[in-house]
């Protein structure tokens, strides 16, 4: 059976000429001396009685809508002592923007070990919000009460923040929820369980949930143990600087093995093959092996990281080590192009490689904390909105194969997918030297390709058609015509033996 209408579809009406001129009126009436509620207000009720567009009760979402601005309340300040930031339009088309920001780690993440971030963005740069602003869209944004692998913290934030917009400066006709990283897990978990969401952005989230994700940190670092650092810990961190100084060691050791002879140079290659399968970072693309390598540990560096100090914060929240690779076969995950690689490097080394991870004792998860993990919140594919999710195609952080687990998720537990579309970017085939403009690394996104996403969400909810393909390449590409949207891009599977659920 076709899927039948979603209850949120909201068509627009034939008067794109008379509300174009209403925008247009507004704006003037809105500078001059007259308070500018006032001023749309008359605008408003002049050209409604000259057009009859819109009957009483009858409102047209579409049209401009008054609201308090920030010479009558405080666009920014603390919430229940969390910070917010809201930013409003000249005129406001009815529709907020509610931003939940990236995962900030509780205490300085490495490599550069900068102090966490506690401000308040309502968007992922502010390029995009400038041109989110300029279309009429308000925007809101708060950090959370506690940093460090905190959803719940950043769920019960953007309830505050809604409730703190709708009382203060006035009712949505439409609310979007979108977030990047952790930011785009508490995206879905709102659009999952608030009736005011309607349309959810999730970008570059871990949308598998957190154990699935741990697991797979878990198996880089038990390989990396297992083939470079033989007493390297894996769990039981007794505090942030155990950890700190486990991740430090680490780099030392890997950075040693780059110059230290073919045979830990093949370990090094296969600790970079298991986990997350991407041989391209944001740096460092795959167009020769020695590019490959340089991807590989900055991939290595990068997921390391959650693997000792997000785990450290992890194991607090939940009492216990979640995580588990007693099932793992890490000689199913290599793939051919890797082996001739490795061999090339390395002949005959890799079978013994495997070999030694197949002999080393596994990690079981404590059932305690794994339970305790999957309640911290972990999207269920509920789907009850429009939701366009977006993730770059190289991402090591939050791999890219977590669309397929969530896209089959939704499908199991709704029986439809009509509600969802997923798309993706990818780089250049060459930018060692230069960096990724997109399309490799975490939530390396341009400002057009945010916008666009925006604007075909938007366009969904208003009609109820979802985007085109054209549509969202157009979109995203915007007037700087340089977008790493890639149409026919697929994530593949989870590189794992087990089904994610």
């Amino acid at each position: 059976m076709p899927d039948e209408p979603p209850r949120y579809r909201r068509h627009e009406k034939e008067r794109h000429a008379t509300l174009t001129a209403m925008s247009l009126l507004a704006r003037k009436a809105a500078s001059r001396p007259l308070p500018r509620i006032i001023a749309l207000s008359c605008v408003i009720t002049l050209i409604l009685a000259v057009s009859g567009c819109t009957a009483a009760g009858d409102e047209d979402p579409t049209a401009p809508r008054s609201f308090r601005d920030c010479e009558e309340i405080a666009c920014s300040g603390e919430i229940e002592g969390v910070r917010y930031q809201i930013r409003l339009p000249q005129v406001w088309n009815g529709t907020l923007l509610l931003y939940s920001h990236e995962f900030r780690s509780a205490d300085p993440f490495p490599p550069a070990f900068a102090e966490p971030r506690t401000d308040a963005p309502v968007a992922g740069d502010n390029g995009a919000a400038n041109r989110l602003l300029e279309a009429g869209y308000a925007l809101a944004g708060s950090s959370w009460s506690k940093n460090g692998y905190a959803i719940r913290e950043g769920v019960q934030a953007g309830q505050q923040l809604y409730d703190f917009f709708r009382r203060t400066v006035g009712a949505p006709t439409r609310t979007y929820v979108w977030g990047e990283s952790m930011g785009g897990v508490v995206t879905e978990l709102l659009a999952e369980r608030e009736d005011w969401v309607d349309g959810a952005l999730p970008m570059c989230a871990t949308l598998a949930g957190t154990n699935p994700n741990f697991d797979l940190a878990l198996d880089i670092a038990f390989a990396f143990k297992t083939l470079l650092y033989p007493e390297m810990k894996l769990t039981g961190f007794t505090s942030y600087a155990d950890a700190k100084a486990t991740w430090t060691e680490m780099r030392s050791r890997a950075t040693t093995a780059l110059s230290s002879g073919p045979d830990t140079l093949g370990r090094l290659m296969l600790v970079s093959a298991l986990g997350n399968q991407v041989w391209k970072s944001r740096k460092h693309d795959d167009a020769t092996i020695e590019s490959r390598i340089q991807a590989g540990m900055d991939i290595l560096f990068e997921v390391m990281g959650y693997a000792t100090v997000v785990r450290y914060d992890l194991e607090q929240r939940v009492g216990g080590n979640p995580s588990t690779n007693v099932t793992a076969k890490y000689g199913q995950r290599v793939s051919a192009k890797e082996k001739e690689e490795m061999n090339f490097i390395n002949p005959g080394g890799l079978p013994g490689h495997l070999a030694e991870l197949e002999q080393a004792s596994r990690i079981a998860a404590d059932p305690a904390a794994r339970k305790a993990a999957d309640a911290l919140g972990d999207p269920t594919g509920k789907l009850r909105v429009p939701t366009l999710t977006v993730h770059t195609g190289y991402d090591a952080t939050a791999i890219v194969q977590n669309e397929t687990v969530f896209g089959n998720r939704a499908l199991r537990t709704t029986g439809r997918t009509g509600d969802l579309m997923q798309i993706y970017t990818t780089p250049p085939p060459k930018y060692t030297g230069k960096g990724a403009p997109y399309g490799a690394g975490h939530c390396n996104f341009t400002t057009d390709e945010r916008v666009g996403a925006v604007s075909n969400l938007d366009r969904w909810v208003r009609t109820g058609t979802r985007p085109t393909l054209v549509d969202l390449g157009i979109a995203m590409r915007g007037t700087s015509k340089a977008t790493g949207f890639d149409p026919v891009f697929i994530p593949g599977q989870w590189p794992a033996e087990r089904e994610v659920q």
